[in-house]
């Protein structure tokens, strides 16, 4: 008996209508990401985290380390003043006195750290809305998909941005994480940003240690997303191998469940048939007559 399979609309390679749903509810997070990154990026340059607007030292710390870059925002930041180096003489008159060393004054050199979170968020910025546009397209994509190859490409490219944006803010974490080297205590963080003579505080040697962490979870986005992005990572990559076991289940369909043939009895031709013996090249032609 021989089976006659035929395509049925079943088999159309597309997505499954719960992988459709996944993938809308990806879009959903991926967008909502996009426009609260783009949010917070638009209060950093458009300099709304003035240090004036709030009393709470550690909110103002965290204010002129990372988001409020003076220079940037045309704001007037009283200059310390230079400390001249003072000529003293090494005359001794005489007496038992060793003469003063002469030393160059020691200055602070500022990190300005705003000044570089100003640039992380622009290219920041930038990144998402390629994001979020790709988003975009994959939704219409995986909701109106009826060719496999524009299906299969749109997978692969959002599945590999979405990889570059982890690795992104993974690197953004640790580099800020390494900032805490130079902002243990609040009066180094007033040092390295240059406001030492606009802001005073109350216990300059205390911890300020948890400022880069802060800024670090910021950028895994509160673990949260992060994670959540991972996971979003691993579904696309099921998706794909979904695809691709049905894919060669439509090519090769019931490949392993075709019958078993009858063996048929093979017609004799007499002495015109050549008979091969295992081991040998030379053909034999069987006689009838042989006498021994």
């Amino acid at each position: 008996m021989i089976f006659d399979y035929e395509i049925q609309e079943q088999d159309v390679l597309t997505l499954l209508p719960n992988d459709r749903n996944k993938c809308a509810f990806i879009t959903d997070m991926v967008v909502l990401q996009c426009i609260i990154v783009t949010i917070g990026s638009m209060t950093i340059l458009y300099c709304v985290w003035s240090p004036d607007k709030t009393n709470i030292e550690y909110d103002k710390l965290f204010r002129v380390t990372y988001l409020f870059d003076f220079e940037a925002c045309n704001y007037k930041v009283n200059r310390a003043k230079l400390v001249a180096n003072l000529l003293i003489s090494n005359e001794t008159y005489g007496r038992d006195v060793l003469p003063i060393k002469w030393l160059p004054a020691v200055v602070t050199v500022s990190t300005r750290l705003s000044a570089r979170t100003r640039k992380y968020i622009e290219l920041s910025l930038a990144f998402h809305v390629i994001w979020s546009v790709l988003a975009i397209g994959f939704r219409i994509v995986t909701k109106n998909s009826t060719d496999l190859r524009t299906l299969k490409v749109t997978l692969i490219v959002f599945f590999y941005y979405c990889i570059f944006i982890i690795c992104f803010d993974a690197s953004m974490a640790v580099l800020y994480i390494t900032h805490i080297k130079q902002s243990l205590t609040k009066g180094m963080i007033l040092r390295n940003s240059g406001w030492s003579t606009e802001i005073k505080l109350q216990g300059s040697d205390d911890f300020a240690g948890w400022l880069p962490i802060t800024a670090s979870i910021c950028w895994l986005r509160g673990f949260v997303f992060f994670f959540m992005n991972i996971y979003f990572c691993r579904i696309i990559s099921i998706m794909r191998k979904k695809i691709k076991r049905r894919e060669v289940r439509t090519k090769y369909p019931h490949a392993r469940y075709l019958q078993i043939p009858e063996p048929q009895q093979v017609p004799s031709y007499g002495n015109k048939t050549l008979v091969f013996r295992y081991g040998e090249r030379k053909p034999q032609i069987p006689r009838k007559n042989i006498l021994i």
